[in-house]
């Protein structure tokens, strides 16, 4: 598919820059959902190291596999589903067991410009398939530094005891830009015991657990909004769904430290209940 299938958003990054969205039109979209639930049916999936995009797996799988390690390294690939590019989307395709002809109709209407494009539907599933070779060879690589490795989208990871695991990155990227991709050597984390160690967003030192600073964050925002029902001020409902969602997605990662928020939330939740009972009355009134 071409530009003219698309809606393109400019999106702000943490660094300052702009991410493109593409966004297929509807028409195109309902399709590759269509596809997307197609493949899904047929029990297509990607290596067992990927994390991002499958049921059943999330950010938190994703960094329990590298708990209480003595070395995490953390390695971001540029461009991903852009990197991504029509001929290896096939491939991996039939690999998957689809004949050529479907294979390609499938590739023709899930890319844009012979790549995946960043706000397709089926570019996740189709990326993790893409480089489920490369998922093998990386975690080949790692066994020899007797090391863990797993992939969560574009961030790559690998633990281990061993305190020359860094020694393994020249052969990393060798094996990466062998597959067509990029290091973003800028976002490269080679994080040793005694300094926090962080993947995707989660401590994994000692055990799983929510970063000091995001923990105090979003206790303060919850304070901040019972206190505003209390004193029958407004609130920020949109920041309260916010937090909500971040404290049921803390929940899965450590249960015992998401125990507060949970007290919040009900006490809000009730606050909430008197708010409206007595919004009717008064409009009865």
């Amino acid at each position: 598919m071409d530009s003219s299938n698309y809606r393109f958003h400019r999106i702000p990054k943490r660094d300052g820059t702009m991410r493109i969205i593409s966004e297929p039109v509807p028409e195109l979209k309902k399709k590759q959902q269509g596809i997307l639930r197609w493949l899904t049916a047929r029990g297509i999936r990607p290596s067992s190291y990927a994390h991002g995009f499958v049921t059943g797996r999330s950010t938190a799988t994703h960094a329990r596999l590298h708990v209480n390690k003595k070395v995490v390294i953390k390695i971001d690939l540029k461009d991903f589903f852009g990197s991504t590019k029509s001929g290896q989307v096939i491939t991996a395709l039939m690999k998957a067991g689809l004949p050529a002809a479907t294979a390609k109709d499938i590739t023709n209407t899930c890319t844009l410009d012979g790549a995946l494009p960043t706000g397709g539907p089926t570019s996740p599933m189709l990326s993790n398939l893409a480089v489920k070779g490369m998922d093998v060879r990386l975690a080949g690589l790692a066994k020899n530094y007797d090391a863990t490795y797993s992939r969560y989208a574009d961030d790559l990871c690998f633990s281990s005891d061993n305190p020359k695991l860094n020694e393994m990155l020249p052969a990393v990227k060798f094996v990466i830009e062998q597959c067509g991709y990029t290091l973003n050597d800028k976002k490269t984390r080679v994080m040793r015991k005694g300094r926090r160690q962080i993947v995707t967003g989660i401590v994994v030192n000692r055990k799983v657990n929510i970063p000091r600073k995001l923990r105090r964050n979003i206790r303060a925002g919850l304070h901040n909004i019972k206190m505003a029902l209390l004193n029958s001020q407004p609130y920020d409902e949109k920041q309260y769904e916010s937090l909500k969602g971040m404290a049921a997605y803390f929940q899965s990662v450590n249960i015992d430290a998401t125990r507060s928020f949970k007290q919040d939330i009900r006490e809000i939740e009730r606050l909430l209940e008197v708010r409206s009972v007595n919004l009717k009355m008064n409009i009865a009134a």
